[in-house]
């Protein structure tokens, strides 16, 4: 079975969006399009600020840097992730500790998150595979249950 990885989709109006962005000489981050982007997410969520970034390794290390996380505090991730997730972390001090994942989704096992939480736990970091063996049943991003933690 072939798997197709970063493959790019067209829906409609991709290749003219791409030709206004580059008739407009701005082909990077913080253009119309993304404004436009932050400003669709900011209405449709509620949010007050919508922060785009170009790949999830840039999200990852903005995270890393809004949680506040210092020198020895834990933060919770899978073991079944590219190696930016722990960068991200690491780099400003702190200390991965891995959750294994679930088999039907590949996403960190929910029922695995308490019995990993110490008094050091800072944060959970729960990301979602763009692929799964089979299709998921219910929804495997919805916040596991956890209990409370500083």
């Amino acid at each position: 079975m072939t798997i197709p990885f970063n493959k790019p989709y067209m829906t409609g109006k991709e290749l003219w969006y791409i030709a206004q962005a580059h008739s407009n000489g701005h082909l990077a981050g913080d253009g119309s399009f993304s404004k436009r982007c932050s400003a669709w997410l900011q209405a449709r969520t509620g949010a007050h600020k919508a922060l785009l970034t170009h790949s999830c390794t840039s999200a990852l290390e903005m995270a890393a840097i809004l949680s506040n996380v210092k020198p020895g505090d834990e933060v919770i991730m899978p073991s079944f992730t590219f190696v930016s997730t722990a960068n991200a972390f690491v780099l400003r001090g702190a200390v991965p500790v891995f959750v294994d994942i679930r088999r039907d989704t590949l996403n960190l096992d929910e029922s695995l998150i308490e019995d990993a939480i110490t008094d050091k736990t800072r944060a959970i970091v729960a990301l979602q595979r763009p692929i799964a063996p089979e299709p998921p049943a219910g929804n495997p991003t919805s916040a596991p249950p956890t209990s409370e933690f500083p």
